[in-house]
Formats: structure tokens, sequence, C-alpha cells
């Protein structure tokens, strides 16, 4: 509807779209021809992979951190959400254009990987009968006392040896909970690498040449209000160790000088204070701080029907992503994180999770792709070919639920350009259940292959449309596409 316009002044060639205009109350109402809707079709069938990119990156290059989980325990459901979104962000992005490197930040140094170490040696001299308490504000879990049990002999004149057998073990099983969970990374980058090689004495000698750093009160700060954070930070505190700030930003540092466009860091919901902060660095790096996004994924609450399950990472008591996957399986979890936005807090149901039924979204989804899929194999029997159905006769679809599911395929491309700018990606989690929920009802009221020829091949047409953008969309997701229920 346009206010205003004058139906005088439409050229020959958009009325040709059109099968009729109303003018009500100074506005214009279009209705585009059915065989112009039911074009849509075509285009999809014509590029089945493509439809829908909107090539926006045009080659951009975009550095992708997420996860970044701290070697010190097994990823959590909170990792787990991180995770699922860090890939099909990355998927999506890929699509529309981007040249994305996926990125996984090893914190491997500092006191925190003291105290693993040193909460590993308790448990293994524990196993060898000896009455050893943990370090105060130690690690708990049990998952140390596995790790201790591996350990033969531990070998003289290394006193980092239970810190590096930690960060490997951990790290081992964080790969493969990552690699089950259909998730994969470009690169792993170590923190220790910019202690070792003196990046991090180097970016603070650079902040202190351009006047960004001062000494007060035995500590030195980083003038973080010159680029609107709320008040200033320390990089090295009054005793000489560093706060988590100071590697950071040599790490970004280390970015920037890759020569990305457009940096993303994913985030979990401790980190809310950090966005100022990371900002105001890269600012004073010289790097255009619009171009650092930063998302924060929120928490995530599991529940077992009504009952909700209470965990304690400082206790050592948390369900781990592996547990996770082991009992509602990984399509489920990652479609479940991926429904709600990243930065609202998600209640998860584990039941609901489980069911092998259509109150379980993520099986909804799956059996709508096997319904397509089986059409498909049905009309390759009869003998439909896929070069057939580019010539099948659109202004046959008619009924009501073929024309909502031709004005669903068109917006499939919207959708996608939208999440590539706005970084949203339970938008197209929502988009798939709509095309799914109208798909469903089509295939229960009406019949695709029939003793028509004709009609059934311009809804086998329908059908190879609308499965090659669900496929497509539970790919991006990174969902897999199951043959049989």
């Amino acid at each position: 509807m346009v206010p205003g316009a004058n139906i005088t002044h439409l050229t020959r060639k958009i009325l040709d779209f059109l099968e009729k205009v109303e003018d009500k109350a100074g506005f214009l109402n279009f209705f585009l021809k059915k065989e112009v809707q039911a074009d849509i079709v075509r285009t999809i069938l014509r590029d089945p992979e493509g439809f829908g990119s909107p090539r926006l990156g045009a080659g951009q290059k975009v550095l992708l951190e997420f996860v970044s989980a701290n070697p010190t325990g097994p990823l959590t459901i909170a990792h787990g959400r991180q995770a699922a979104f860090g890939e099909a962000l990355a998927r999506i992005l890929s699509f529309s254009g981007y040249s994305v490197t996926k990125e996984y930040y090893h914190n491997d140094a500092g006191r925190q990987i003291r105290l693993l170490g040193q909460s590993l040696q308790a448990r293994y001299e524990q196993l060898q009968g000896k009455k050893l308490a943990l370090p105060e504000e130690g690690y708990q879990g049990e998952y140390l006392v596995d790790i201790a049990r591996k350990i033969k002999d531990v070998p003289p004149e290394q006193p980092d040896f239970f810190e590096k057998v930690a960060v490997e073990e951990i790290s081992r099983g964080i790969r493969e909970d990552l690699a089950r969970f259909g998730v994969s990374f470009d690169s792993f980058i170590s923190e220790q690498i910019f202690h070792h090689q003196g990046e991090v004495d180097k970016v603070l000698k650079d902040l202190e040449k351009s006047g960004y750093l001062y000494s007060s009160e035995g500590a030195i700060w980083f003038r973080s209000t010159a680029f609107g954070d709320d008040k200033d930070r320390v990089l090295v505190k009054s005793d000489g160790s560093l706060t988590y700030l100071a590697p950071d930003i040599a790490y970004h540092r280390f970015k920037i000088k890759r020569g990305y466009d457009l940096i993303i860091d994913i985030l979990g919901p401790d980190h809310h204070g950090y966005v100022k902060r990371l900002k105001a660095a890269v600012a004073a790096l010289g790097f255009p701080p619009e171009k650092l996004h930063i998302i924060i994924v929120q928490l995530t609450t599991l529940y077992r029907g009504k009952e909700k399950l209470r965990m304690s990472t400082r206790a050592g008591e948390f369900i781990t992503l592996k547990q996770l996957m082991e009992e509602v399986g990984p399509d489920a979890a990652k479609f479940f994180f991926l429904f709600r936005r990243a930065e609202s807090h998600l209640d998860f149901d584990l039941e609901v999770a489980k069911k092998q039924s259509l109150e379980n979204p993520v099986y909804y989804l799956q059996y709508a792709h096997v319904r397509m899929l089986h059409i498909n194999q049905y009309a390759a029997q009869q003998g439909f070919s896929p070069e057939e159905c580019l010539q099948a006769d659109g202004a046959l679809l008619k009924e009501a639920e073929e024309i909502n599911l031709l004005k669903e395929l068109a917006v499939f491309p919207g959708v996608i350009e939208h999440i590539s700018r706005s970084l949203e990606v339970h938008l197209l989690a929502e988009y798939l259940l709509s095309l799914a929920k109208l798909f469903h009802s089509y295939y229960q009221r009406h019949r695709v292959i029939s003793e028509n020829r004709l009609l059934s091949l311009a809804r086998l047409a329908l059908v190879r449309a609308v499965h090659a953008v669900f496929s497509r969309s539970l790919k991006l997701l990174n969902i897999s596409l199951p043959e049989r229920m």
C-alpha cells in the first residue's frame, strides 16, 4: 500500500505482474497474478542451493570467536548454547557471501590454570592414599578424579606437570564433545602464546605510548573512559599480576592485525561488563569499534517437566553438554538452544526434547523433511523427473494452502538477509517452524501425486521447492536431515 499514489502513474511493466489494483482511502492495494506468485517455484528449482542468499558479504572477512571455554572442566549446557548459536551464525554468514573464520580461544594461562593443576595434584595424591585437601577455590568436579586415575607416573622436575595434563585431557574432551555436536573450528588460539611471545607486554607499552595507560594506587590502569566506558580498568594489579583484560587486549590486537572486516565475539552471560571495555580497547588500538560485535548468550535453565534442575559449577555439580546430548540427542539440543533469542534466558524442558512426537519441535521439523523426501521418492517411481518440474504450470496452484506456501517461500531471502544484518539466528528457527506448519497443513488436505498428471507436476514442483528451502534452512541451523523417522 502506497499513500497518495496514483494508479495512472503505474508503468505497463508493473501492471503485467498484477491481477488487480484497488484504490481504497488513498491507498493502493496490489494483488499479484497467481502465475507470478507461482514463479517463485521455478526460481528456486533453477538454483536450489543458492536461492535465498543475499550475497551481502561480497567476500568480506569475518572472524567469529565462540565457545572459548576455559580448559578447566567439561563443556556445560551454557557452552552448548554458545556453540549452537556460533555454528549456525557462521553458516548463515557464509551462505550470505562472507568469508568466515571460526576461532576458539584457549584461556590456558594464569591463576585459574595453576588452581587446576593444584586440584588435579590433590586428586592424584588422594588416590595414592594421602590425605591432601583441595586448594581453596580449587576445582571439585569428579572429572579431575577420572583424569588422576590415568596418571601412572609423575616425572621429577616438572612443576607444571599436573597443569599440562589437566589442560590436555580437558581440551581433548572439549574437542570430542564439539565434534559430536557438529561444531568445528578453523583455528585454535592459546593464551600462552601472547605471554611467551611478549605480546601482552608489547600491547601495554603501545597503549602507554598512546597515552591510554596511567599508574594509580600501585596499579596500571587503562583509560577506557576516553572511549565511552563507565570507568577506567585495571590491567596490572598492585602485586604485578595481570587482570584478564590485559591478554584479551593482546588477543584482539592479533585479531585486528589479520585484516578482518568484521570481528564477532560470542560471550557468556557473565561477560556483560566486558562489552564496553573491549570496544574501548579495540578503539584505542585504532580499530573501528562498530566493527566489533559482541553477542551475550544468556543462561539456560533445565527442567524435567515442572521440576527445575539445580546446578552449581562451584561445587562441581552441573549437567555437561555431553550428558545433554546423551539424553536428548544433538539435534534436539541445538534446536532448543537456537529457537530463543540468544540474549534471552532459555527454559529447556528435557521431557519435551526427548519426545518422539509432533510436540517436540525438532521432531516436527524432521518429520516434515522426511515427508517431503518420501513424496519426491514416490514421484520418481511414478516417472516424474526434476527436469519436468521446471516446466510445471504454476497457474494450477490455486488452493489456499498452496498460495500460503508460495508466499512463505518468497519470504526466505528476506529472512536470511535480515539475519545477516542483525545476527539474530532465532529468526530462521521461527521461519522453519512456520514453513513446516504450512506444509503439514497442505499435506493433510491435498494429494500431491494423483491421476491428473499436470496438476501432480505442479504440486510436485511446489513440494520440491519447499524441500529445497527447508533442507537448506536445516543445514544452516546445523540440524541433521534424516531419511526416515
